[in-house]
């Protein structure tokens, strides 16, 4: 346990001195409140009022349009920062650290817990930061707060998401294992989730093909799990009848349930269904990563043989 809290320590600080590699991770998320502020803000607030038949000031409308964005943020972030600490993994492959590593004591499963186990922490610390952050500033300028009890759901949810997250990128970097297309990925990545996942512009807009491909991401569902809880708690803080929140959070800000490539599976069957692609992903990368150390390291251990016996 002290091997892994050590590595865990270690890899940590490796991502939070290097400035390049934690830009990039936020770069995804940073384009998309940029888009936000720019012009999609505005697509979500024309006619809202007109639709729902409903009288919400602007100040309400913004909260709900800013609450919605924010768990966009909250889901590219768990994927895009938990790439940008697998590229030191992946350096470390390049560089052969983990080679050196396995001439000591270190097992090969303690290096890949160490790895998971950082990116994991790195990843929900600042998510959580980024929350506690959003939520000041939605409630400063709007003078709408989301609940106490929301707010706890959310961060329950970002564990989840940011499990999953972490898993799908360790099996991506024990196939690819290069810290370049580890880097690509990262800056890919968030633009492709934003719009198969229906966070840059509603499902509505893009037809059923892009949610049928959305359907098959953990991803989309984590994103409407938390734009029910967020969305439903301010509706109901608005005094709006549940079933037009219902049906404003479905068809104006695409949090209804998706189910599976148009079969009708309800929204908690389709998480299990994702918990489930992580462990998966965690499993195939523990027997490829274990396959790789062994093999490496009986590698190393002849080279020093043979330079010994010379």
């Amino acid at each position: 346990m002290k091997d892994i809290l050590v590595l865990t320590k270690r890899n940590c600080l490796l991502f939070i001195r290097s400035k390049q590699v934690v830009f990039s991770s936020l770069f995804s998320s940073l384009i998309l409140i940029v888009l936000y502020f720019l012009f999609i803000a505005n697509l979500y607030s024309q006619g809202f009022n007109d639709t729902a038949g409903l009288t919400l000031s602007s100040n309400q409308i913004n909260a709900l349009i800013y609450m919605q964005m924010i768990m966009g943020v909250l889901v590219i972030n768990s994927v895009s920062l938990s790439t940008g600490m697998f590229q030191f993994m992946a350096r470390d492959f390049e560089t052969q650290k983990t080679n050196a590593l396995l001439l000591t004591k270190t097992k090969p499963y303690q290096i890949t817990l160490s790895y998971l186990l950082s990116a994991f922490l790195i990843t929900i610390l600042l998510n959580i930061v980024t929350l506690i952050v959003s939520v000041i500033i939605i409630g400063a300028s709007t003078s709408v707060w989301l609940g106490a009890g929301a707010f706890f759901a959310v961060v329950g949810v970002m564990i989840i998401t940011t499990i999953v997250g972490c898993a799908v990128m360790l099996l991506v970097t024990s196939i690819v294992r290069s810290s370049v297309a580890v880097g690509v990925i990262t800056g890919c990545l968030g633009s492709i989730l934003g719009f198969l996942c229906g966070i840059y512009m509603p499902y509505t807009n893009m037809g059923k093909e892009a949610i049928y491909v959305g359907s098959f991401l953990p991803f989309t569902h984590m994103v409407i799990w938390l734009k029910q809880i967020t969305l439903g708690n301010l509706f109901f803080q608005f005094g709006v009848p549940t079933d037009v929140a219902d049906k404003m959070i479905d068809v104006w800000f695409s949090g209804g349930n998706v189910g599976l490539c148009g079969a009708n599976i309800p929204l908690w069957g389709m998480i299990l269904l994702s918990i489930g692609v992580g462990l998966i992903c965690f499993g195939i990368s523990i027997l490829l990563l274990t396959k790789m150390f062994r093999k490496n390291r009986l590698t190393k251990v002849k080279k020093i043989k043979k330079v010994v016996k010379s």
